[in-house]
C-alpha cells in the first residue's frame, strides 16, 4: 500500500512515544514481567535497580571534599559573610555606587566563578563566526575588500531567533523561580539565626536576674550558664560548616571558652552538638531550681532555640530538588550555547560579524551570573557571618548579664519567697520612698492581721547613692509603726491606719 491510513500513522506515533518514556529494555522487561506474574526473582529485579546506581548523587569523600573547598569559588564565600554597621549602610548609598559597581566588574568574585563557562561559550561564538566567514560566505579584509570562501560545499551555521524567542519566557521562569526559592532560603536561615539571637539573651536575661532573686545560686552557676548559652550557638554553626573549615576552630573554641571542660569534652565527643548545649543549658536552669512559674517561661525560650536548630537543619539537609536544577542548568547551557548560531545573520552589518562575540559573552555573563547567584544562595550557612553573630551579637551581650548578675549591678538579692513591689512616685501623690511590700494577702487575712510594711530610705524607687537598692530585711522595722514614720506618705499613713483600727 503506497499510502498509509490516518489510524496506522496515529498507532505508530502512540508506539513509539510510549517507548519513549519507558525505561532501558533490561529494565523494562524485568518490570513488565513482574507486572504479569511470569516473574518473580527478587535477585534479578535487585542487578536491574543497581544499574541504575550512577544516577545517583555520590556524596565526595574527606579528601576530595578538601580540594574542593581549596578552589576560589569556596574560598571566596568567606568574604561574603558581611555585617553591616552604620557607615556601611552610608555607603552602600552613595551618588557614586553605579560608576563605582561597573569599574570593579573585573574584581568581582561571581564574574571570576563563571569566567570558565563564559570562556566557553564565547570560544563557541568565535568557532562559528570564523567557519562561516572563511569557509563558507567569505570574509572581508582590513582593506575592506571582499574575499570569496574557500569552499561552498559546506553548509553555514545559522539558526533564525524565533526558537530563542519563544523559548526565552520559559528559560526567564525557571531562573526566576531558581533565584527566588534560593533567596527565601537564606532569607529564612537568617531568621532562624535572628531567633537564636534574641532567644539567646533572653534565657540571659531571666535566667540570671531570676536565679539571684533565690539563696544559693553562686557565681560559678551564673557562669555555667553562659557557656552553655554562648556554646549551643557555637555548636550550631559548627554542624553547618564543613569539618575541614571549623573543626579544629570549634577544639579550640571548647577549650579556651568554656569553663567547666567536663561539659567541654562531652561537648566535643557529642555525635549532635547542638542538642548536648541544649541539655547542658536546660540541667543550669533547672540548677537554679526556679519558682515553677519562670521555669515554664524560661524553657518556652530553650524550646525556642530547638526549633531554630531544627529549621537550620531543614534547610541545610534539604537542597532544592535537584532535577530541577539540572534541568535548568541544561536549559541555560544548550540556550547559550546554540545562541552563537542564532545571532550570526541579525548582526551581519558588522565586520566579519564580530559583534557576535562580546554580545555572546556579555549575555551569558548575566545569565550564568542569575544561575550562579541562585546556587551561591541556596546553601546560605556558609555565607552567614555566623562566627560574628556568635561572637558579636550573642556571646558579648550574654557574658555581659552575667558579669553583671555577678557583680549584683542588676540582680539584688530580695530574699527567698519574697516579691519585689516597688511604688510608683508618680502615680497620682508623689510618695517620699518606695515601699516594699511581701507577698498581697487576702482580705480576711488583712482584717485579722494588717500586711507588714517596709520603708526604704534614699533616692525615689528606692535606689540608694550610686543607684544600688538597698536590701534591708523586713525584720528590722518589727518594732516600727508605719503610722508613726516620718518617710511614709500621708496616704500610705491614713491607709494603714485604717486597717490597723478595730
Amino acid at each position: 500500500m503506497k499510502f498509509l491510513s490516518l489510524n496506522s500513522i496515529l498507532a505508530v506515533m502512540l508506539i513509539g512515544s510510549t517507548e519513549a518514556f519507558a525505561p532501558a529494555n533490561k529494565n523494562t522487561a524485568v518490570l513488565s514481567s513482574t507486572a504479569s506474574g511470569s516473574s518473580t526473582n527478587p535477585a534479578t529485579t535487585r542487578l536491574n535497580l543497581e544499574s541504575l546506581q550512577p544516577l545517583e548523587q555520590i556524596t565526595p569523600d574527606y579528601d576530595e571534599t578538601a580540594k574542593l573547598l581549596d578552589s576560589y569559588g569556596e574560598e571566596a564565600r568567606k568574604y561574603r559573610r558581611n555585617v553591616f554597621g552604620s557607615a556601611d549602610w552610608i555607603k552602600s548609598r552613595r551618588s557614586t555606587r553605579f560608576f563605582d559597581t561597573i569599574l570593579s566588574t573585573p574584581q568581582s568574585a561571581l564574574i571570576r566563578q563563571i569566567s570558565t563557562e563564559v570562556l566557553f561559550i564565547s570560544t563557541v561564538a568565535l568557532f562559528v563566526v570564523l567557519y562561516n566567514d572563511f569557509l563558507v560566505e567569505g570574509f572581508t579584509d582590513f582593506d575592506g575588500v571582499k574575499h570569496e570562501a574557500f569552499t561552498h560545499a559546506l553548509p553555514a551555521f545559522k539558526l533564525p531567533m524565533v526558537p530563542f524567542t519563544l523559548s526565552s519566557g520559559a528559560l526567564g521562569l525557571l531562573l526566576t523561580f531558581r533565584t527566588n526559592v534560593s533567596y527565601s532560603r537564606w532569607n529564612e536561615a537568617r531568621t532562624a539565626w535572628g531567633k537564636v539571637i534574641n532567644d539567646s539573651r533572653s534565657i540571659a536575661r531571666m535566667g540570671c536576674i531570676w536565679s539571684k532573686s533565690y539563696k544559693g545560686i553562686d557565681d560559678a552557676s551564673l557562669q555555667r550558664l553562659g557557656d552553655a548559652i554562648c556554646s549551643f550557638s557555637r555548636s550550631l554553626m559548627n554542624r553547618t560548616l564543613p569539618p575541614q573549615e571549623d573543626e579544629y576552630n570549634f577544639t579550640k573554641y571548647t577549650y579556651e571558652r568554656i569553663t567547666d571542660q567536663k561539659y567541654a569534652e562531652i561537648l566535643r565527643n557529642a555525635k549532635h552538638r547542638p542538642t548536648a548545649a541544649l541539655a547542658e543549658l536546660t540541667s543550669a536552669l533547672v540548677d537554679f531550681k526556679l519558682n515553677p512559674l519562670h521555669q515554664v517561661e524560661v524553657e518556652k525560650v530553650v524550646t525556642g532555640l530547638c526549633d531554630a536548630l531544627g529549621a537550620s537543619e531543614r534547610i541545610f539537609t534539604s537542597p532544592v530538588p535537584t532535577f530541577y536544577t539540572r534541568h535548568t542548568a541544561r536549559f541555560l547551557a544548550f540556550w547559550l550555547l546554540a545562541l552563537p548560531f542564532g545571532l550570526y545573520e541579525p548582526l551581519g552589518g558588522s565586520w566579519n560579524h564580530i559583534t557576535v562575540l562580546p554580545v555572546v559573552a556579555v549575555i551569558s555573563g548575566f545569565l550564568l551570573g542569575i544561575e550562579e547567584l541562585a546556587t551561591q544562595m541556596e546553601e546560605p550557612f556558609s555565607i552567614l557571618p555566623m562566627e560574628k553573630m556568635c561572637e558579636g551579637s550573642i556571646r558579648v551581650s550574654v557574658m555581659e548579664q552575667v558579669d553583671r548578675s555577678q557583680k549584683g549591678i542588676q540582680a539584688p538579692y530580695y530574699g527567698e519567697g519574697k516579691m519585689l513591689n516597688v511604688a510608683n512616685p508618680y502615680a497620682g501623690e508623689a510618695l517620699d520612698a518606695a515601699v516594699v511590700r511581701q507577698p498581697a494577702l487576702s482580705m480576711s487575712q488583712s482584717m485579722e492581721e494588717p500586711a507588714q510594711v517596709v520603708h526604704v530610705d534614699g533616692a525615689p524607687n528606692g535606689l540608694g547613692a550610686g543607684g544600688m537598692v538597698e536590701h534591708r530585711h523586713p525584720e528590722a522595722f518589727a518594732d516600727e509603726d508605719p503610722t508613726k514614720s516620718n518617710h511614709s506618705s500621708p496616704l500610705l499613713r491614713k491607709i494603714v491606719s485604717r486597717f490597723r483600727s478595730p
